[in-house]
């Protein structure tokens, strides 16, 4: 392998790329919310660059939707999966998901 496949901490680019994304705005996310967790900010966490990032989520909408898709796929995959809504329609019908069960 040579020094231009390696990432900045010599780790191989590339591999694993998307869940590290996930992982890093999955802790981000929880510590700091959404609205305040910036894509650099998720890029450095994750070691992946900007163009990565992006190859594998469109942007930060598609990011959190399948951040929130992993909550509950049972309940939200419908939501998620339909094509008739913009990504950012998609996140906000996700909470006009009736629930299931009650609260409390």
């Amino acid at each position: 392998m040579t020094e231009l496949e390696k990432g900045p901490t010599g780790r191989r680019r590339g591999r694993g790329a998307r869940e590290r994304i996930l992982s890093a705005s999955q802790q981000l996310f929880r510590e700091q919310g959404i609205n305040r967790t910036g894509m650099d900010q998720l890029c450095a966490a994750a070691e992946v660059s900007k163009r990565t990032a992006y190859q594998h989520f469109t942007g930060k909408d598609e990011l959190v939707a399948e951040y929130l898709r992993r909550f509950d796929p049972s309940v939200l995959s419908g939501v998620f999966d339909r094509t008739d809504l913009t990504p950012r329609e998609r996140l906000l019908a996700a909470f006009d998901i009736p629930p299931t069960t009650p609260l409390c």
